[in-house]
């Protein structure tokens, strides 16, 4: 392999890592924080991270396959849409990925392995036709948000601890992720359109989607407020919550005048997932 192909997969694996990984790979090792009170062994904490590294990276290079034509009208400089690493390049990469994941499992419990192949399956049905769940009425978001709620839980499932607390952030941050989805799917609406993609963003505007995001941050906001001592979180959850949800819709609320400019959107969305790790920490402290 070529140093200009090798640094081609290296800023695959980055661009990727960067713009959309993270967040559910952060969601993994909040459950296992969770799960375990704060007190994780090393050994937890370094399962949680490669495997949900490889299965969550392999589900999105395997999208940057199938979408790559998407991605060109979205002018988005990704390794696959600009042709620095072929299809079939990045779609062994994918596979080698999952496999790596998988294995991974194999040496924790059957709980873990079965979260692991129903999120690559979800990555699957998602981007490959003719199912391709994408295109489907609201699949998109709610794919998403189901993935991001079994990676909370598979933090949870290394430890063998399905409390009611790991539960509870793995569905805040579905609920995150609704509302997040319909941001970030502002700087794809081009794409989106022409693919046919039936997302809030694209069937009822951009006003509408920011809207309802807005109500889902204020929603989440409100029910940790009322619900937390019920949940077994300490007073921490609820102040940190109302305060990172207070930030999200302030941020949400600058993107009603200025969603047609692509790198303020980004940029945005950035400041949002950025807050988003701290937000998660909420739920950490709250077990302690």
């Amino acid at each position: 392999m070529s140093r200009r192909k090798y640094a081609a997969f290296l800023d695959l694996i980055k661009v990727r890592l960067v713009d959309r990984a993270i967040p559910f790979i952060w969601a993994t090792i909040i459950g296992v924080l969770i799960a375990s009170r704060g007190l994780p062994t090393l050994t937890h904490l370094f399962y949680a991270l490669l495997t949900a590294f490889f299965v969550v990276m392999a589900v999105y290079i395997y999208n940057d396959v199938m979408d790559y034509e998407y991605d060109r009208l979205n002018e988005l400089k990704r390794p696959v849409a600009t042709g620095e690493v072929t299809r079939v390049e990045a779609a062994i990469l994918a596979l080698s990925f999952a496999s790596i994941g998988v294995v991974l499992t194999i040496f924790t419990n059957k709980e873990t392995l079965l979260l692991v192949l129903l999120f690559l399956t979800l990555g699957v049905l998602y981007s490959t036709p003719p199912i391709r769940l994408k295109h489907r009425y609201m699949a998109k978001p709610l794919v998403t948000a189901i993935g991001g709620f079994i990676c909370s839980l598979l933090g949870g499932s290394l430890i063998g601890n399905f409390s009611i607390q790991v539960i509870y952030a793995a569905f805040i941050f579905f609920m995150l992720l609704i509302a997040g989805s319909s941001l970030v799917d502002l700087t794809d609406i081009k794409g989106d359109k022409i693919g046919e993609v039936k997302n809030l963003t694209v069937l009822y505007g951009p006003r509408f989607a920011i809207k309802f995001a807005i109500a889902v941050f204020l929603s989440v906001i409100a029910i940790t407020v009322i619900g937390y001592p019920f949940l077994g979180f300490n007073v921490l959850t609820p102040i940190i919550v109302t305060g990172g949800g207070t930030a999200f819709v302030w941020f949400a609320y600058s993107l009603l005048h200025k969603w047609q400019d692509p790198l303020f959107c980004r940029n945005t969305i950035r400041k949002m997932i950025t807050i988003n790790f701290l937000f998660q920490i909420s739920f950490v402290l709250g077990v302690l």
